[in-house]
């Protein structure tokens, strides 16, 4: 009775990894943009022709640094942009818009980043679907087999069990993973209407 409910179960499994039919790598039930749009999240001045570079201005620096690191809560980073405004003075403007551009950059690369290593769990983890749909076939007629060998099919129980259970915890940690690119999105378009605030 345990090894037709480990059957079973492995068989959950497996139908709830079934790939989608746009990405067959793709982990994730959110749909995979690989890079972000700028014109999604900003509608203020437009960013063509921005000269200088931000990491020449250490307070600038500084700020996209900040505003870039996700560790660093959105209300904070929210009062640093506000905070920088009023000491830029007359170069409000030029600076904050230097500012976003560059924080867009970085984050759009590191979203990037996830998107990449998400394809690649998914791929693994497509591997390890293949091989636990393929172990769990030979279990089964090794158990309708009167004369397999006892301990070979213990074997191939235990086999099946930690294949079941690896899967089950990659999918657990993938559910948290397909988060990270939304959760960049929303800092990206948070910090932009900060910045625009602050224009204003």
């Amino acid at each position: 009775m345990k090894r037709q409910v480990l059957l079973f179960q492995a068989g959950v499994l497996l139908a709830a990894a079934a790939p989608g039919p746009r990405d067959p790598d793709w982990p994730c039930q959110q749909i995979k943009i690989t890079h972000l749009s700028l014109a999604a999240v900003w509608s203020g001045p437009a960013l063509d022709g921005l000269h200088g570079d931000w990491r020449e201005d250490p307070q600038l620096s500084d700020l996209v640094q900040d505003l870039a690191q996700r560790r660093v809560p959105l209300d904070q980073a929210q009062a640093k942009i506000r905070a920088f405004a009023v000491q830029a003075g007359d170069q409000k403007a030029t600076k904050l818009l230097l500012a976003l551009s560059a924080v867009f950059d970085l984050l759009d690369s590191e979203r990037s980043s996830v998107i990449d290593g998400l394809d690649r769990f998914g791929a693994r983890q497509k591997e390890l679907a293949a091989t636990l749909r393929e172990d769990t076939e030979k279990l089964r007629v090794m158990q309708a087999d009167p004369a397999s060998d006892a301990g070979e099919v213990n074997q191939m129980v235990q086999r099946v069990t930690w294949e079941a259970q690896v899967f089950q915890d990659r999918r657990q940690a993938l559910s948290y993973s397909c988060e990270v690119p939304s959760k960049i999105e929303q800092r990206v378009f948070a910090i932009a209407r900060s910045i625009q605030e602050a224009l204003e």
